[in-house]
């Protein structure tokens, strides 16, 4: 073991909190300047969506995979890569999307798509490449995640942000 395999992250529950409400604050935010008719588009054409969720959950982890293959790094470090790829993109991504004027409520939907996704992607999509790489394989441990935890999490972090936003915006 190296002193990169050492290093543990210790979050308290008072620092999550904290982190949680930045996020959703950060929601509140973006959620001032959307509209219920910017969901209209999505709606009809669900095109998009269905490509995002391709990429996320094909796409990035198998480039990851083939990322670790390429560069051969340390076996944690591969295997730490593989694992963000799988992971389901986060709040900020809503913010820079609305920050470069791109399309937020595309941004704001796949990420609540994605999110619910990884309750079966993320174990999946980890499992799969980890083992795909010879380096990785022996590091591979059962992922498990609470669904009910992680819908919680959603409505908190997502859902009533984007909602509580787009109503003061409204009135």
């Amino acid at each position: 073991m190296n002193e990169l395999d050492a290093v543990r992250l210790n979050f308290s529950p008072e620092s999550l909190v904290a982190l949680n409400f930045v996020l959703a604050f950060v929601m509140f935010g973006v959620a001032l300047d959307m509209k219920w008719a910017d969901f209209a588009g999505i709606k009809a054409a669900p095109r998009a969506v269905l490509i995002g969720m391709l990429a996320q959950f094909l796409l990035l982890p198998a480039a990851a995979w083939a990322l670790t293959m390429a560069l051969e790094p340390q076996p944690s470090i591969a295997l730490g890569i593989i694992l963000v790829a799988c992971c389901p993109g986060g709040n900020i991504s809503n913010f820079f999307t609305h920050f470069a004027r791109g399309n937020t409520a595309l941004s704001v939907t796949m990420t609540a798509f994605s999110t619910v996704g990884a309750l079966f992607f993320t174990p999946f999509n980890t499992s799969l490449w980890g083992s795909l790489n010879p380096a990785t394989d022996t590091l591979l441990r059962a992922i498990a995640i609470d669904p009910v935890e992680m819908v919680v999490t959603v409505a908190i972090l997502l859902v009533v942000p984007a909602l509580l936003g787009m109503s003061v915006a409204q009135r």
